[in-house]
This record gives C-alpha cells, structure tokens and sequence, in this order.
C-alpha cells in the first residue's frame, strides 16, 4: 500500500490529474511521478494576463473533448512536475481577485515589471492581447527570465516580431509561441504519417475557418500550414473581406519554395470550426470539425475511373494536454539550446503570411515576395 502521509495538497492534485484524460497513469506511476518531482529541479513560473488563457479556460469545466486539461497558463505550472507558479500580473481588479480565490496566497501585482523584479522568474507566459507582447517580451528578457511562453499572435508587427527575436537571443532566453497543434499529439502523429508518403508527396494544403479574424483565431491556421509544408513562402496573394476592421478576415493564396500550394480562408461569413486538406499525389488527409474527426482517402488502383476509397487511419499515440507538452518542450529548449517546436521564428513566419495577404490586398491583390519587406505594417489583435 502505497502511503500519502507525506504528500502536500499540490502533490494530491496532480495525482488526480495524472488519473484523468491528459496523463492516463495508473495511480503508482502518478505516485512515483509526484516523489520524483521533489528531486529535479523546479522552474519558477509566472503568468502576465489573467483572463480565459491566463487563468480561467478549464475545457468548459472538463466537458470538451478536445481539450485536455489543464487549458489555461496558471493551470499549466500549477500541475507541471518542474514548475512552480509563483506569481501572476494584471490590471484588472476583478481577474486579481480570481486569481487570489484559485491560487490561494500567491501573490498577484497590477505591474507586471514589478512582479518580474521581486518574484525572480524563470519562465513567464504572456497571455496579454497582441497589443502588448512586444514590450512584455523585450522586458522580460532584459529581467533575466530564461523562457517566454507568449500568446498568438506574435506581435501586431514584423518589426516587433524582429525586436522580440532579437532581444530574446541576446540575453539567451527561449521564446514559444502559443501555436498549439505543434506540441498535440494528434497532429504530430499526422504530420509523421503524411512525411511517410501514404498519400505520396505533399502537394496542396487547403484551410477554412469561421470567426473571420485572421490575427485571433486564424494564427493557429496559417501555422498548421506551415508546420505541415516544413517549408518557407516564397510568394502570396490575398485579399480582406471586411477591410476596416478590427482584425479583419480573408483569404491568401500561398506557394512555398518547393511548390507546395497553400488555401487559407478565414473570411466575415464562415462559422464552422476549421477544416483542412492535406492532399498528395495519391490521396487526401481530411481534418473536419476542428479536429474532432480524420479522415483518410486514398486512389484506388483497381477503379478503372480514378475513384478514391476511404481507409484506416492509425493513430495510435499517447493524449496529453498540448500545454503541458509545450513545457516539456521549453524546458527542454533552456537546458539544451536547441530550437523549440513553435518558435519566435515559427510565430513570426505565421504573422508574415497574415501580412502578406493585407498588403496584397491593398496593392490591387498582387502577390508579395517573402520575405516582407515592409515591416512596420501594422495589424491589432486580442
């Protein structure tokens, strides 16, 4: 019988989490997990911005079947074996006071710098409005924080974008970007499958979404591309739907260097959750609700008509919450140097193509030449 008597509240939470849906361990190795922590080394984390991505989205209180808890940054370090939330920052009296009834006694500062001053952060998640993640990310850097784990989109610039890359390889700190299908087992297990030319060589990648905002939403997409191409654009075109406002939707045409031709269409109008095509020589990866469904069409060599036949496909793999793997994978990243999953540079080429398709659209839809050469276009975002 294993005993618990040593055990602090923390320590009983992340057992109940390595019970559920994000881990699947048995309750031993969730036990073994919890004593192994007290002896590798623990991150100080802290969150500026303390809304939905901050310290509030929960997976619609564990319903959602998609998203794996924990779902907000404070939720994250809270349950991570090697960090430890310390400390959150906001303006906002209302997301103090919930932050203080969730988090119990940490502290909670209506500056940001001055939390980044008394707390001695080692890793910090911006999850602020775009507006901000510029001067949030330059500060931290320049504080000494190792590893920044910043919201999408990147910035509201390439210049920013520039400045946040530059400031952060100067004082040596590792910066993420949200972008979480890179760090999802599910896709990385797609991506794998589709390297290994089931359905030949890649060709084509086609992508809808609703909400029409090419910044907020939109981001994920433009990086599932890119994730997927593994590889750089060398020309765009596009065009707004509802030029003028906030964050606006549209549509951009895309060819990477090697010929890879990328859709994206995220105009005012579309409600639906995001589909995308993944199409090859010899077949199509469809990816439909959002995520919830896969599916997998292939030629069929014996159809006298060029007729495609559905087929199996295996994704066997371990689930666990994309936030918790970006941890891993920024932690990994300051210890070792090496370049993580979703990058500045990663976040900054997604924010290129949203670029792209506004100055193409105000240039009588031409295509743009990568990279952009105007940096300072602006594009606000939340």
């Amino acid at each position: 019988m294993i005993s618990l008597s040593r055990a602090t509240a923390r320590d009983l939470d992340f057992i109940r989490l390595c019970q559920t849906q994000s881990y699947n361990f048995p309750f031993e190795k969730a036990f073994w997990q919890m004593e192994r922590r007290r002896d590798i080394l623990t991150y100080r984390a802290a969150v500026i911005g303390l809304g939905v991505m901050g310290n509030i989205a929960d997976g619609l209180g564990g319903r959602h079947p998609e998203w794996y808890k924990p779902c907000c940054h404070a939720d994250a370090y809270d349950y991570h074996p090697q960090t430890e939330l310390v400390a959150g920052a906001t303006r906002n009296p209302k997301r103090q006071k919930l932050f203080r009834e969730k988090r119990g006694d940490k502290p909670v500062y209506s500056d940001y710098r001055e939390m980044l001053e008394k707390e001695k952060i080692d890793i910090v998640s911006i999850a602020t409005p775009a507006t901000c993640h510029a001067e949030m990310t330059i500060e931290a850097a320049q504080a000494g924080v190792k590893g920044i784990y910043c919201e999408k989109a990147m910035a509201t610039s390439l210049a920013e974008c520039d400045a946040m890359i530059e400031a952060c390889e100067k004082a040596g700190a590792v910066l993420i970007i949200n972008h979480q299908r890179r760090w999802d087992d599910r896709y990385i297990a797609l991506k794998r499958f589709i390297e290994e030319e089931h359905i030949g060589t890649l060709q084509a990648i086609q992508i809808s979404f609703g909400g029409g905002r090419l910044c907020r939403g939109g981001s994920h997409m433009f990086d599932l591309a890119l994730m997927f191409a593994n590889d750089k654009v060398a020309a765009g075109c596009g065009w707004l739907s509802d030029a003028g406002s906030f964050d606006p939707g549209g549509i951009g045409l895309f060819e990477t260097q090697r010929g890879i031709r990328i859709l994206i269409d995220g105009s005012k109008g579309m409600n639906h959750q995001f589909q995308s095509d993944f199409i090859g020589e010899r077949g199509i990866i469809r990816v439909i609700d959002g995520g919830f469904q896969f599916e997998y069409w292939n030629l069929d060599q014996s159809s006298e008509f060029g007729l495609m036949v559905k087929k199996h496909l295996p994704m066997n793999f371990p689930i666990r919450s994309q936030m918790l793997n970006a941890i891993d994978n920024l932690i990994h990243s300051i210890k070792t140097g090496d370049e993580s999953r979703s990058s500045g540079y990663h976040g900054r080429e997604a924010f290129e193509m949203i670029t792209a398709i506004h100055q193409s659209h105000y240039t009588e839809r031409s295509f743009i030449s990568f990279p952009l050469e105007d940096r300072q276009f602006r594009i606000e975002s939340n």
